[in-house]
């Protein structure tokens, strides 16, 4: 696959390893140095050519590698460079293999469901003029050296017919184990135990400092034991006794003379809203003789006695006296 740009120049190995960064790998001494961002973006170039000529030759209907892709993942692709043919003195790239670790959920043997991450085989592509000539198995070959992985630890994300006759070809791998999703492992994937990716910073620095402090964790907390259900006390109507006696009305409310003991059964309270609070008993009921006798005895108010003075028809003991005379005689006058 041939470039506008000089490709010999931008890639100087055989085999490139690119990941998410897409930087230019170092430079052969001697050689110009164009600006930075024309190499990254020559290298962005490479990789959506190559990601659009992948998807065609497998009949997807959108490439699976590109640029964007490798720079939003962590992913890594090695390219393969032509570097017998030089066509017009620019080189040439034969093909490219994407891997990547991936956390999947597996069947095994027993069918039982296993939580793993491999390193997956994600994209692989060798231009169609240059097949059949050992480029895949160089290019496949330097992969599994350094990544330090098996062929038979591998999981192939939707390999075609193609890729499955080549692993079959140069590495033995047939039988396969079925699974629920788009992946594809063969017979001995659970036989060694897979190579987790390199730890990330922040874990490294959690593990360098727990390693550095001394002080030992703090102890759990431990939760008083549950009560069983058998000791709960039910709710009994004993307990309610004190709702029965009635609350002390305020002043002047409260001047009736209080009881003391409240009564066994009190008289029923109305359930209406807006009742009036409950009183003590009413005074014991006078007699009108008594009641009468009373009015008697209480002296006259100043007032009255005032009204009784300024009065024309004389002084009360006046009145009396006229009061007492017959009839007939009180008509002459």
């Amino acid at each position: 696959m041939e470039f506008s740009f000089d490709v010999d120049a931008l890639l100087p190995e055989r085999i490139t390893v690119l990941d998410q960064h897409l930087r230019p790998p170092a430079r052969r001494p001697g050689t110009t140095t164009p600006a930075r961002v024309d190499l990254q973006q020559q290298i962005m170039t490479i990789v959506d050519e190559l990601g659009k000529a992948s998807a065609k030759a497998q009949h997807l209907p959108a490439p699976i590698t590109s640029a964007s892709r490798m720079q939003s993942n962590r992913h890594v692709m090695y390219v393969l460079k032509d570097t017998s043919a030089r066509p017009a003195g620019k080189g040439a790239i034969i093909g490219f293999l994407k891997v990547g670790y991936k956390k999947l959920f597996v069947l095994d043997d027993r069918e039982a469901h296993n939580e793993v991450e491999p390193l997956c085989i994600l994209d692989f592509y060798i231009h169609e003029s240059l097949q059949r000539h050992g480029h895949g198995r160089e290019l496949f070959h330097y992969m599994l050296q350094k990544e330090r992985v098996e062929p038979h630890q591998l999981a192939i994300d939707r390999p075609s017919q193609k890729l499955l006759k080549f692993l079959n070809k140069h590495y033995n791998l047939e039988t396969t184990v079925p699974q629920v999703n788009n992946f594809v492992i063969f017979e001995g994937f659970f036989a060694h135990q897979h190579r987790p990716p390199a730890p990330s910073l922040r874990a490294s620095r959690h593990s360098r400092a727990a390693a550095v402090d001394p002080t030992p964790p703090a102890p759990a907390r431990k939760l008083p034991p549950k009560r069983a259900e058998g000791d709960i006390k039910p709710y009994s109507s004993s307990d309610r006794e004190f709702l029965k006696v009635a609350v002390e009305p305020p002043w002047p409310l409260n001047r009736a003379p209080r009881r003391a003991t409240p009564q066994a059964h009190p008289p029923p309270r109305s359930s209406s809203l807006g009742s009036s609070p409950e009183r003590g008993p009413l005074r014991p009921f006078v007699p009108e003789q008594d009641l009468l006798r009373s009015l008697r005895l209480c002296p006259p108010h100043p007032t009255a006695r005032l009204l009784l003075a300024t009065d024309p028809g004389g002084s009360p003991a006046q009145r009396r006296r006229t009061s007492s005379l017959p009839r007939s005689e009180e008509s002459r006058y």
